[in-house]
């Protein structure tokens, strides 16, 4: 295969996994069909078949593209602020600036509950989660955080929750909750809060 030939086909492997994304966001996983992603991708329908063994691959692998990407993004901010609290603090106002119909809570959503059913997306939409965690626990620990790991896991909780409610009620988003979720994680605008000295 020519240099040519390989970058058209990643072009159009590109197009396909955008307009599955498209589809999945407008119309719902299961309205997402070979045809209509050709449609939107501008290709024939076997083209679909030539680059992804079915539709419900090509679903997944869209889904787990576009969450990878955006996990990736909210661990930036942690990574290029210095601070716990700030790290989290822009990490929170970057939820609260998700719209109600934010096309990535979308399909969230949507995938979350296409793996009910898929055993791959799944596991890998897990295994990004368990990545994230991991990350976060780290970050979080180099911050001087006790109980790095839970308070990782109790974290995304709380930032997962937070979208869904956005989602469902745009008027909280004018809810300060900065100050609540960083004592969640043991944090002060300061930083880590100090061990409590044990009882005599």
């Amino acid at each position: 295969m020519s240099a040519d030939s390989a970058a058209r086909g990643q072009q159009t492997r590109a197009r396909l996994l955008d307009a599955a994304v498209q589809l999945i966001v407008e119309e719902g996983w299961s309205a997402a069909t070979t045809r209509k992603i050709a449609d939107r991708a501008q290709v024939r329908p076997g083209v679909v078949h030539y680059h992804f063994g079915s539709v419900t691959d090509l679903l997944v692998e869209a889904s787990l593209d576009a969450v990878r990407r955006e996990l990736d993004r909210m661990l930036v901010l942690f990574s290029e602020n210095g601070s716990a609290p700030g790290g989290l603090g822009e990490m929170l106002a970057t939820v609260a600036g998700y719209p109600s119909d934010d096309p990535l809570t979308v399909l969230m959503t949507e995938a979350v509950l296409a793996a009910t059913r898929i055993e791959r997306l799944r596991t890998e939409l897990a295994d990004l989660l368990g990545r994230w965690r991991s990350a976060t626990a780290q970050w979080l620990e180099e911050q001087g955080v006790e109980d790095a790991e839970a308070t990782a896991t109790v974290l995304g909780a709380a930032i997962d929750g937070l979208v869904l409610h956005y989602m469902l009620d745009p008027g909280l988003r004018s809810t300060p909750l900065a100050a609540p979720i960083m004592r969640m994680a043991g944090l002060t605008p300061e930083g880590a809060v100090p061990s409590m000295p044990p009882d005599d």
